[in-house]
């Protein structure tokens, strides 16, 4: 074999293993119930896992709802580590615009990593009936440097790992009777049956 085929293997397997470990990191969300009733609010946890050569400052996302009309973006609160809406460019999350910074201060906040890190927790109102499905987009990665997660590592870049999707049923919030009640309404019809009953026989032996 020659040494140029032999270069080429080398930098063709470490190419390989750059592309597997060039990102560690993976995003989960986590409903706190994955069944509702109309009106009930849920909340949905962000947690991340991040290797320590991806440390993040801060975060910024988009909110995917989908279909339209399950349910209704209500609030989101930032985890222990962030703070919301670090800069003041716009109002508070919304669902458009969920974001957090370490320590409120994306310039000299400190580098978060590690697994299970809580971003942030989101609220839902069901607003329908059916199932919604929940993910987080960043369409301006590598642009204005406020979406996805951002980097401690100034040579990085803002980067979107995979995310989990979640789903939630929601159904009609209906009154069920409870078995006691049942028990009555069915001895009531019983009794009134065996009435009408008793009133025609002693109709017809007149």
């Amino acid at each position: 074999m020659s040494k140029k085929s032999t270069l080429c293997g080398i930098l063709f397997l470490s190419g390989c293993t750059f592309l597997q470990t060039a990102s560690a990191a993976f995003i989960n969300l986590t409903p706190s119930s994955t069944t509702a009733l109309l009106g009930d609010t849920v909340q949905v946890a962000i947690s991340a896992d991040i290797d320590a050569t991806e440390a993040i400052i801060g975060f910024g996302f988009d909110l995917s709802l989908s279909p339209g009309g399950v349910f209704d973006f209500i609030g989101f609160t930032p985890g222990a580590q962030f703070a919301d809406d670090p800069l003041n460019l716009a109002p508070f999350s919304d669902s458009d615009g969920i974001r957090g910074a370490s320590n409120g201060d994306l310039f000299s906040g400190p580098g978060i990593f590690g697994n299970g890190i809580l971003l942030g927790t989101i609220d839902l109102k069901a607003v329908g009936i059916g199932t919604g499905i929940l993910g987080l987009l960043a369409d301006d990665l590598n642009f204005f440097f406020t979406e996805g997660l951002i980097p401690e590592d100034p040579g990085l870049v803002n980067f979107l790992p995979p995310v989990t999707d979640t789903s939630i049923s929601v159904s009609a919030n209906g009154n069920i009777p409870e078995p006691s009640l049942l028990a009555l309404i069915g001895v009531g019809l019983v009794t009134m049956a065996f009435a009408v009953s008793a009133r025609r026989k002693g109709k017809a032996s007149r």
